[in-house]
């Protein structure tokens, strides 16, 4: 049986004591804050390496208490169903890592606010402002909760990872434009001879504005190449290979079709492996293209050809945007701030070469 012991907390009085100062030259050093007072390099050098040894960790409450603010970052992000959970968390990973990596981070930490989205239930001010959040990076947007569009001001500022109808009226929006990288991608299918067009959107999804832009995208690379109406296809579906059998099994005109758009890219990659089993061959009697450039596009085969949405740029932007505004360098002020996308062309349109 192994007795556990009490660590005492680290204080500024037992490293300034350590390195023979006082508590403010030990609290300024750590502070970066030395610059107008007379502290030698050496002994700089000496409170850092102390406190780094002795473990010191700064006390959060009383800097709350000092400084009257709490430096706490919120990203809100929809409960994730547990078919998108890896990717969806991946892509928060990458948010992360971009928004770290921004020099006036440093002093900030970020708390992950998970949303529990319910249409009768719409979310209120302590949904967002419980945890003493000094401004929030909002992301995945739905129609169904537009609560935080009223919740955003200069006193609580949110950045928007997304966009809804007139959001860019009244807050900071950081977005790739849905509408044109989904007709960016239909077009290249049209480009390369393609007629027959369907498009499979994710269920779980559905209600996210992005969905509903990539689906207009659809319509109007359509629209343009003068394809009438009626082949216009849509399929809402989940995202499961059975459910994408299912669907692709059942078409009774699926010979017809010539390139399917599917939405994201875990659809692309159920579409592959079912027309393959269906004796299709992709590219060749049906091309694929999908949607995000995520990691599994260069694990199938043939590789997924998909629409690139940088979301380290994206993430980068919105922070850079959130906290410049916290830091009093600009103003609160609406905007669109639009992400270029790229198409990425790969075997399950070109072919192999």
């Amino acid at each position: 049986m192994t007795e556990k012991t009490n660590k005492k907390r680290v204080t500024l009085n037992m490293i300034a004591e350590h390195c023979n100062v006082n508590k403010g030259t030990v609290s300024r050093v750590l502070n970066g804050k030395f610059k107008n007072f007379q502290v030698s390099p050496e002994k700089i050098q000496e409170i850092q390496t102390a406190a780094k040894t002795m473990g010191y960790q700064p006390n959060r409450m009383a800097r709350v208490i000092r400084c009257n603010r709490t430096y706490l970052i919120g990203v809100s992000f929809m409960k994730l169903d547990y078919i998108d959970r890896a990717d969806r968390f991946n892509e928060i990973g990458q948010f992360v890592q971009a928004m770290e990596s921004h020099p006036l981070f440093k002093k900030y930490d970020l708390v992950f606010h998970i949303r529990h989205e319910n249409k009768s239930e719409p979310l209120t001010d302590m949904d967002f402002k419980s945890d003493l959040l000094e401004g929030m990076i909002y992301l995945l947007p739905t129609n169904n909760h537009k609560e935080f569009l009223d919740i955003a001001s200069p006193d609580f500022p949110v950045v928007l990872v997304g966009s809804l109808p007139g959001s860019s009226k009244k807050l900071p929006c950081v977005d790739i434009n849905n509408r044109k990288a989904a007709r960016k991608a239909v077009n290249y299918l049209l480009e390369t001879g393609k007629k027959n067009i369907i498009t499979l959107v994710p269920e779980n999804s559905k209600h996210v504005q992005c969905f509903k832009d990539r689906t207009r995208g659809y319509k109007d690379a359509l629209i343009s190449a003068k394809i009438p109406q009626t082949k216009q296809k849509i399929y809402t579906i989940p995202c499961d290979p059975n459910s994408v059998r299912d669907l692709l099994s059942n078409l009774k005109d699926l010979k017809k079709i010539d390139a399917i758009f599917c939405q994201i890219d875990e659809l692309a990659a159920h579409c592959i492996t079912t027309l393959r089993n269906l004796n299709f061959k992709v590219p060749e009697d049906i091309a694929v293209i999908g949607f995000d450039d995520s990691m599994i596009c260069q694990m199938t085969t043939p590789t997924i050809s998909s629409i690139k949405r940088p979301v380290e740029e994206q993430a980068y932007q919105a922070i850079d945007t959130l906290l410049n505004i916290l830091e009093k360098n600009r103003d609160y002020t609406p905007g669109f701030t639009e992400i270029e996308t790229e198409l990425i062309k790969r075997e399950s349109t070109e072919g192999r070469r």
